[in-house]
C-alpha cells in the first residue's frame, strides 16, 4: 500500500470517529431515548474502523518489506547497465547478464506497481532495457560516453521514483564535511 492510500485510510477512519463523537453528543443532548441503542453500537463503531486501519498499516508494512527485498537487485541491475558502457569489448555473456538483470528488475517492479494508463512508475528502467535491445546484434554502443550519460540519467529517474515510495527518516545530525566547511 502506497503512502497516499494509507493517508486516505487514516483520514477516513478519523472522519468516522469524528462523526461518531458528534452523533454521541447529539444523542446524549437531544435524543436521550436512543442512548441505549447508541451505546450498544459503540463496539462496532470502534472496532470496524480500527480493523480497517490495522489492515492498512499491515499492507503498508508488507509493501515496504517487499520493496526493500527487491531494491538491492534493482540497484545492481542499474549499476550493471551503466558499467556495461565502459567495457571496451563486451562479450555476449556480459550482454546477456545485463539484459537478464534488467528484465528481472522490470518484472519485480511490475509485481509491485499497477499499470496506470499504459505506464509503470519506472518506465525509465524499461527505456534502459530498450537501449540494450538496440545493440543486441553488435553488443557495443556506437557512442559509449553518450550511452553512459543517457543510461545514468535514466537510472537516476528510476531510482528517485522508487526511493520516493520508502518512508525515509529525516536525519537529526549530518556527517558531511562539505556542510561543516560552509558553517
Amino acid at each position: 500500500m502506497k503512502k497516499k492510500e494509507l493517508n486516505q485510510m487514516i483520514f477516513i477512519v478519523l472522519i468516522v470517529y469524528v462523526v461518531a463523537v458528534i452523533c454521541a453528543i447529539v444523542i446524549f443532548r437531544y435524543f436521550t431515548d436512543f442512548i441505549d441503542e447508541y451505546l450498544s453500537l459503540i463496539p462496532f463503531i470502534v472496532a470496524i474502523p480500527a480493523a480497517l486501519l490495522t489492515r492498512a498499516f499491515q499492507r503498508r508494512a508488507s509493501y515496504l518489506n517487499t520493496l526493500r527485498d527487491i531494491w538491492p537487485n534493482i540497484v545492481a541491475s542499474g549499476i550493471k547497465a551503466i558499467e556495461y558502457t565502459k567495457i571496451k569489448n563486451p562479450t555476449e555473456e556480459q550482454y546477456r547478464d545485463v539484459v537478464l538483470s534488467l528484465s528481472i528488475s522490470i518484472d519485480h517492479l511490475r509485481m509491485l506497481f499497477k499499470n496506470v494508463r499504459g505506464f509503470y512508475p519506472v518506465e525509465s528502467i524499461k527505456s534502459i532495457y530498450k537501449e540494450f535491445d538496440l545493440i543486441r546484434d553488435n553488443l557495443k554502443f556506437s557512442n559509449p560516453v553518450n550511452a553512459y550519460d543517457n543510461l545514468t540519467a535514466l537510472w537516476h529517474q528510476a531510482r528517485d521514483s522508487i526511493l520516493a515510495e520508502f518512508d525515509r527518516v529525516i536525519p537529526t545530525r549530518y556527517d558531511a564535511p562539505e556542510l561543516e566547511k560552509n558553517d
